[in-house]
């Protein structure tokens, strides 16, 4: 019996440790799950926080954003003011400005072509950049930048802030695209001349230049003037910086209109009358006749320009039509081969300073009109050469 009841209390003693055992563990458990639930709770507070602030933050960032690039550009406004506050603004220039007489230069000396045609050339470029000192842009200024002693011309340089740069020339194509890129005009050199010329625009079918030699005229005019032509050019200058430049030419007057080969600007429309500029290409006989037909309007041929036919190599025969008042000084300067030049005088007032000079030594000059003595008064201040033949005839 003593031994049963030990068995049975051991039992029951081992029923009442089993018992506590699992209450305690319950009790964990669910102390454990409580723990859980709770951490997931906060978990899902702290999600919906960082949503809900994300959600906010992406209100306000394209405002703040807003707010920061207006603030931005107020302050780039302001700081531009202040930059550009003491920079003149830059004012077109227009077509007549750019070619006004005053801005082309003659050479101070023999040799120095290529200088005077690239000072003419920056004063153009700087004349369109806005520069209003464009006028102390002078031979002696871009000398000490741009000149070499004993060799000449810088092949690159830059003077009064424009840049110049040098190329060969291939063709009169090349140097119409050029001219295209570059208002302010392109030095071009003729080394068997040698000299250079700045040609200044191509237009209508016409090179415009301003050659710096003293013995040509001021200001632009047709490359039929000049002392060398396009097609005999083989380098050039040209500027290589400040680029894009732009002339306003809403003044441009009409170009030389080309007739039968010669070139003719309207002088007066309501006179209908017209100048003779030259001759497009070298030619070996000239007509100037009495009128021409220029835009279905026909115009009385009153004067031949300075310059127009100087330095023409093949000019050997010219006729002067009847209704030319005025041959302007150097109209046939230097032409070498010229022999025989007939004009009907019946209208002629004046004849310029050296408008026959250095024409053929043995050319003959028959001027034909009603008042005969009239024309050695005119042809006093010529230069017409000694040995020259002058006869006079009446019609």
């Amino acid at each position: 019996m003593e031994k049963r009841h030990t068995q049975q209390r051991v039992v029951h003693t081992s029923g009442i440790h089993r018992s506590d055992l699992n209450k305690s563990d319950i009790n964990k458990s669910d102390i454990h799950r409580s723990k859980i639930h709770r951490n997931n709770q906060k978990m899902k507070k702290a999600t919906a926080c960082i949503l809900c602030f994300a959600f906010l933050w992406n209100l306000s960032l394209p405002t703040i954003a807003g707010r920061a690039e207006t603030v931005s550009q107020g302050q780039a406004q302001e700081t531009n003011t202040e930059n550009t506050a003491d920079i003149p603004q830059k004012t077109a220039v227009t077509f007549s400005e750019l070619n006004d007489n005053e801005v082309f230069l003659k050479q101070s000396q023999a040799h120095v072509c290529t200088l005077t045609a690239s000072a003419m050339m920056i004063r153009r470029a700087a004349m369109l950049s806005g520069n209003k000192d464009w006028r102390q842009i002078t031979e002696q200024s871009v000398r000490k930048y741009a000149w070499a002693e004993k060799t000449g011309l810088k092949w690159n340089f830059t003077a009064a802030g424009i840049s110049v740069a040098h190329k060969t020339l291939s063709s009169k194509n090349e140097l119409i695209r050029l001219l295209d890129k570059h208002p302010e005009g392109i030095v071009i050199y003729n080394s068997r001349k040698p000299h250079a010329i700045l040609v200044t625009d191509y237009t209508d079918g016409i090179f415009y230049c301003s050659d710096p030699s003293n013995d040509k005229p001021y200001g632009r005019y047709p490359i039929a003037q000049a002392s060398i032509t396009a097609e005999s050019a083989k380098r050039c200058w040209y500027v290589k910086k400040p680029v894009n430049l732009v002339v306003d030419r809403s003044d441009a007057q009409p170009s030389d209109q080309i007739v039968d080969g010669l070139m003719y600007r309207i002088l007066d429309t309501e006179k209908k009358t017209a100048v003779c500029t030259g001759s497009v290409s070298d030619q070996t006989v000239v007509n100037i006749p009495e009128t021409v037909r220029i835009q279905e309007v026909e115009y009385q041929v009153a004067q031949i320009s300075e310059s127009a036919f100087a330095d023409s190599d093949k000019l050997k025969e010219v006729t002067v039509g009847a209704n030319v008042v005025l041959i302007e000084p150097k109209a046939f300067y230097q032409c070498k081969k010229l022999q025989k030049l007939t004009i009907h005088a019946d209208h002629l007032q004046q004849i310029g300073a050296d408008a026959f000079a250095k024409i053929h030594k043995k050319a003959q000059i028959l001027m034909i009109g009603e008042q005969t003595e009239t024309f050695t008064a005119l042809l006093s201040d010529t230069s017409v050469p000694t040995t020259v033949t002058v006869g006079f005839e009446r019609q």
